[in-house]
C-alpha cells in the first residue's frame, strides 16, 4: 500500500476474537491456528507497565485478550527476543517474537511506531520502532529472526498509529543522518514549516529493503488525534497503546 494509507483486515469472526473491542491490523489463518496483529487506544486504557500498577495492568490486560501476556523493558534498541510459557520476559528489549499458541506479545508506545509481524511458516512478532531503534536497526533484527525461526515463512508487516511528519519538528542534523540512511523521502516538513522525520516514510524504506510486504498501515497521528492517542511528543502524556501479537490455538475456535 502507499505510505500512509489505511486498510482494512477482513477476517471471519469466531471465539479468537478479542474480549473488547480492540482495533485489528491483521487476523490471519497460519497452519491451522489463528495470527493476529491489534491495538489498543485511549478507550482500553493505559497499557504502559511503567505508568499502571501490576494489579490494574492484569485486569485491563484480561479484558482484552484473556491469555498470558508478555512485555520487556524498551530502551529504543535493536534487541529482540525469543518469547514462550515456560519462562517470564523480564529483559530490556524493544521486540519479541513466538511461535507457541495462546502468548501475547505486546510493545507500548505513543509517538513511536509499533510494528506487528507474522509468518505464515507459524511466527509472530511485535517491535518498537522510534527513530534511534530503527537507526540502529530493530526491524531487521526482527525480520532476521523470524527467519531463523520459519525459513520457509513468508513474512508480512502491519504499522500500528505513530506520529506523522506534519507533527513532527526534528533536527536538521539528525535528519540529514537518517535522510541519508533511509532516503529522500524521511526529510518531510511540519504544518509550521520545519524540517520534519517522516517516520512512517523511514519504516517504509526499511520493510522494503528487507523484502516484507506491509499489509496493513494505520492512517492515525498519535499527535493529531488526542482524543484517540496518547502523544508524548505534543501533550506530554505519559500513556501507552499496546500492540499486541498472537497465534490463537484452533481449539480455541
Amino acid at each position: 500500500k502507499p505510505v500512509g494509507t489505511s486498510t482494512t483486515s477482513t477476517f471471519r469472526r469466531s471465539s479468537s476474537e478479542p474480549q473488547r473491542p480492540m482495533t485489528p491490523l491483521i487476523v490471519r489463518e497460519c497452519n491451522g491456528r489463528v495470527a493476529w496483529l491489534a491495538h489498543t487506544t485511549r478507550a482500553d486504557g493505559d497499557l504502559s507497565p511503567s505508568n499502571v500498577a501490576s494489579d490494574e495492568l492484569l485486569k485491563r490486560r484480561r479484558a482484552l485478550i484473556a491469555h498470558p501476556w508478555r512485555a520487556v523493558r524498551q530502551v529504543h534498541s535493536d534487541r529482540v527476543v525469543d518469547v514462550t510459557h515456560s519462562e517470564p520476559v523480564g529483559d530490556i528489549a524493544d521486540a519479541l517474537i513466538t511461535d507457541e499458541s495462546n502468548l501475547v506479545l505486546a510493545v507500548h508506545s505513543a509517538d513511536c511506531a509499533p510494528v506487528g509481524f507474522i509468518s505464515d511458516g507459524g511466527a509472530v512478532a511485535a517491535a518498537h520502532a522510534g527513530w534511534k531503534g530503527l537507526e540502529l536497526g530493530v526491524l531487521e533484527a526482527t525480520v532476521r529472526r523470524i527467519r531463523d525461526l520459519t525459513p520457509s515463512g513468508v513474512i508480512t508487516a502491519a504499522v500500528g498509529p505513530h506520529i506523522r511528519a506534519a507533527e513532527y519538528e526534528f533536527g536538521a542534523q539528525d535528519l540529514e543522518r537518517l535522510r541519508r540512511r533511509f532516503g529522500d523521502t524521511v526529510a518531510g516538513t511540519t504544518y509550521a514549516g520545519q524540517p520534519a522525520l517522516d517516520l512512517t516514510a523511514a519504516i517504509a524504506s526499511e520493510l522494503d529493503r528487507l523484502g516484507v510486504a506491509v499489509e496493513t498501515w494505520s492512517a492515525n497521528c498519535t499527535a493529531g488525534d488526542g482524543d484517540m492517542y496518547w502523544s508524548y511528543r505534543a501533550r506530554r502524556e505519559p500513556g501507552r497503546l499496546a500492540l499486541t501479537a498472537w497465534i490463537e490455538d484452533a481449539a480455541n475456535d
